[in-house]
């Protein structure tokens, strides 16, 4: 089946590189036409030309698929809503909640689609299909990291270390690392910090003072070609660690919340430069882990995440699947807290 209407909702800027594979691949295969809408805080992010302003307008456009990385969708749009999640995270508190508002969930994996899947044959209103996560699809290609340092304007033959922390309270590590990170910097290393999209302002604001153009730091939503780039990278309980197992490369976490062994996890702030060190002078230390951990979270090397997600709708539409799904739940204090999501 082709030529299906879809349409990509995002409410958080760090959606775009998650869905733009998706709507590549529509594009290059002439198999479907695209529209985006823009709400919450991208509204004004991005200037996205094939879009959609309004529920009027949704409702004329009349999708077959909406895909949403986030935890909700306007319930009364037409179509099949589709959840493709955005990180890897599984180990969150949130990742495996059911909101009632989907009728497909596209895993990365099989630990994640063996949990979603029990989760399905109890409430039996969505499915589920493992189709590799899109937003990894530039990844699994061959990297060269001295030409992805030099798209970057870095210096092919210097180490790049990239420090990617999380914005949760919870897990953030920013603060810890502040002193030892500005002590590194204009070291022998290159640096590129890269903070989420929600790091409050006033940890990105002391890290601008203290380090200054002695680290490029990275605003651009999309992080794939600083892991491209990166040599090492630092981060904590962020999910972006588990995206940068794809490149096989030395991992350094703050207090990781889960699978400390991907590599160097650290319990102080005064052992960051040791550190960076033993991750270059041995970045296969932890390459039994890594491998281990992906196999588990993403295996998919080949490239056509976006391909898999693209055919698991056209088949479920084509065979009329959705259609025979339970009656979901009304969850109407869900719907109620998203009431003005759209116009």
């Amino acid at each position: 089946m082709s030529d299906l209407r879809y349409l990509f909702f995002v409410t958080k800027p760090y959606s775009f590189p998650v869905l733009k594979p998706i709507e590549d691949y529509l594009l290059s295969t002439g198999t479907g036409e695209v529209r985006w809408f823009l709400a919450g805080t991208t509204e004004n992010y991005l200037p996205v030309s094939n879009r959609l302003h309004s529920s009027t307008e949704v409702a004329g456009y009349d999708p077959h698929v909406v895909l949403a990385p986030g935890n909700v969708v306007p319930h009364r749009w037409p179509g099949l809503k589709v959840q493709i999640f955005h990180g890897l995270g599984e180990e969150k508190p949130g990742h495996y909640r059911i909101t009632g508002f989907f009728d497909l969930y596209c895993t990365p994996g099989p630990l994640v689609t063996q949990r979603f899947e029990a989760r399905r044959r109890r409430k039996r209103h969505f499915l589920v299909r493992e189709t590799g996560w899109p937003k990894l699809d530039s990844l699994a290609e061959s990297i060269d990291i001295r030409e992805a340092k030099s798209g970057l304007g870095l210096d092919p033959n210097r180490p790049l270390i990239l420090y990617a922390p999380t914005f949760s309270p919870r897990y953030e590590s920013a603060s810890a690392l502040l002193e030892p990170i500005c002590s590194q910097a204009g070291s022998k290393y290159q640096w590129i910090v890269k903070f989420h999209d929600l790091m409050p302002a006033n940890i990105r604001n002391s890290y601008q003072q203290r380090l200054g153009s002695a680290v490029l730091s990275a605003e651009h939503s999309d992080i794939t070609p600083l892991l491209a780039a990166a040599d090492v990278m630092i981060t904590d309980t962020s999910s972006v660690a588990y995206e940068f197992l794809m490149l096989d490369r030395p991992i350094i976490t703050y207090r990781a919340a889960a699978r400390q062994d991907k590599g160097i996890d650290l319990q102080s702030p005064a052992n960051l430069a040791e550190a960076i060190q033993r991750s270059l002078d041995d970045p296969a230390e932890f390459t039994l882990q890594r491998q281990e951990y992906l196999g588990q979270l993403h295996p998919y090397r080949d490239g056509q995440s976006a391909r898999r997600v693209v055919q698991a709708c056209e088949g479920i539409i084509a065979n009329g699947e959705h259609l025979r799904l339970r009656r979901k739940p009304l969850n109407l204090w869900r719907r109620y807290q998203n009431r003005n999501l759209v116009r």
